[in-house]
């Protein structure tokens, strides 16, 4: 049941995250023009971020599958693992150029503001 529940909420961000990516893209064109340099910066920065949640998933369901005593051990090398993925990704960017480390680090807020909308914009229960 977490897998579906996982890669439901996976469509849901990853399809507002396109309509992101389009809208950082064309801010974006106004400061430093259509440039391929902020286009891979996206792309980079969405690749890392969806790297990113999916480590988190798997490091969550690890952690609550296995209980026990060794969960804090478990949660840093996780924690580790999924920033020095970001770390590398970002790294990569910035050695293309600034533009690109700049937009690709864009994306790992976008989780942020997707749920941050669901919670601002989600219609109230009734309660019967």
């Amino acid at each position: 049941m977490e897998k579906e529940a996982f890669i439901k909420e996976l469509k849901i961000i990853l399809i507002r995250t396109v309509f992101l990516n389009i809208a950082v893209y064309l801010i974006s064109s106004v400061f430093v023009g259509f440039t391929l340099s902020v286009a891979a910066g996206l792309l980079i920065g969405t690749s890392g971020m969806l790297l990113n949640l999916f480590l988190l998933n798997r490091s969550l369901y690890d952690i609550v599958k296995r209980g026990g005593n060794k969960n804090s051990t478990k949660m840093v090398i996780w924690y580790i693992i999924r920033m020095s993925v970001v770390s590398l990704l970002t790294v990569i960017a910035m050695l293309w150029c600034t533009e690109c480390m700049i937009a690709a680090v864009i994306p790992y807020f976008y989780p942020k503001l997707v749920y941050g909308e669901k919670t601002l914009l989600r219609k109230e229960e009734k309660a019967e």
